[in-house]
């Protein structure tokens, strides 16, 4: 992996060196609406994209993390799939090598510059990561690069959230203050992801049959757990922690009477899955 970092992948490393399995922790066991049926997780959706099949098949997990996806890939009778994961983060690969040991082959890497032979791959796949990582356009064209002609990209990304109540009250507390000092360069990846025309013009060079579909996540929480999902948000680590104790308190204040009879508040997420062939 190049040395040189740009200030979003140093803060990202940094994040997920310390928090390692922190995405699949608050994913793996979120159930899921897609296409009408309920789902265990987003995780699953992505999995569901390789076949079973007895003919050799190579994957690649983009921003692999702990390893979840590629566990849930790894879990198959399937002798014949053969698995790789890239990340930034030494302490994500540390715990994916631990979970599956020489199932898979890992590597430390930018999906900037993948260090993988042309037309390698029948699918690359990447679970909440793509919209997060800097020029957008050369993480396509490296995809693009390492895919066989007519093999399939497939990704989940985050899309803007309905509004609501609880988490306008978030926003408002985050807004108020200013990040730390060292971490005012960090834009997380290309805004083109927030929309399907966006996501469109990010692929439309080098790949065809582009679909983006909706996912939908619908919790109710207490305060105290919506709190605690907030705390796995990169926005708030952007902030010193005397700031962070700050907007906690004026969270608080401002759902404490947001609650229903339950005690608990509605708080809805939308992701999106993306699929596309290569060109």
């Amino acid at each position: 992996m190049p040395a040189k970092m740009s200030p979003v992948e140093a803060f990202l490393s940094d994040f997920h060196d310390a928090r390692p399995g922190l995405t699949s922790k608050a994913f793996g066991e979120l159930p899921v609406t897609f296409r009408e049926r309920e789902l265990r997780s987003s995780y699953e959706i992505l999995a569901a994209v390789v076949p079973y099949s007895k003919a050799n098949i190579e994957v690649l997990d983009l921003a692999c993390g702990d390893g979840y996806l590629l566990s849930l890939l790894a879990s198959r009778s399937q002798p014949s799939l053969v698995l790789s994961g890239i990340d930034m983060s030494f302490s994500e690969l540390a715990v994916a090598r631990r979970q599956l040991g020489d199932r898979v082959v890992l590597q430390q890497s930018k999906a900037q510059y993948l260090a993988f032979s042309n037309d390698h791959f029948d699918y690359v796949l990447c679970h909440l990561a793509l919209m997060l990582m800097d020029d957008a356009e050369q993480v396509v064209r490296e995809i693009r690069r390492v895919l066989k002609t007519g093999a399939t990209l497939a990704a989940i990304v985050g899309a803007p959230p309905p509004q609501s109540p609880a988490l306008s009250a978030y926003l408002e507390a985050v807004s108020r203050h200013p990040r730390q000092a060292h971490l005012s360069e960090v834009r997380f990846g290309d805004r083109r992801f927030r929309d399907r025309k966006g996501i469109s013009e990010v692929f439309s060079a080098a790949f065809q049959q582009l679909s983006v579909e909706d996912i939908h996540i619908a919790q109710r929480l207490t305060p105290e757990a919506l709190w605690r999902w907030f705390l796995d948000m990169y926005d708030l680590y952007l902030l010193s922690e005397a700031v962070r104790h700050k907007v906690e308190l004026d969270f608080f204040s401002a759902v404490s009477s947001q609650c229903g009879p339950d005690g608990k508040l509605e708080y809805l997420t939308t992701l999106r899955f993306i699929s596309a062939t290569a060109a």
